[in-house]
């Protein structure tokens, strides 16, 4: 099954809502929403999210992504929540029969 970018988004902050209980975040979470910056989640909130993603959205390069992250310049190492559904959403492309989402 392939979903749009608008549902994944939609499944994507629904999904950072319920995780952001533990976390000391209290601002709406958005696509412009920094998970290490705003969120501050640590290397386990990822591993949650990673498998919660995976879960939902089939097999991702969700190591690989977040490995090429920390081979930024430390002011640089982040990602929105909009750049981690672009991920999915290419995922989809680069696995769909003929490539077309």
């Amino acid at each position: 099954m392939t979903f749009t970018h608008k549902q994944v988004l939609e499944e994507v902050l629904s999904l950072m809502t319920e995780l952001s209980g533990d976390w000391e975040y209290s601002d709406e979470i958005t696509a412009e929403t920094r998970l290490l910056g705003d969120l501050a989640m640590d290397s386990l909130d990822l591993v949650i999210l990673g498998s919660e993603l995976q879960e939902r959205y089939g097999q991702l390069p969700f190591s690989e992504f977040l490995a090429e992250l920390g081979k930024q310049e430390a002011d640089q190492r982040d990602v929105t929540i909009g750049e981690l559904v672009d991920l999915i959403c290419g995922q989809q492309r680069a696995t769909a029969p003929g490539g077309v989402v």
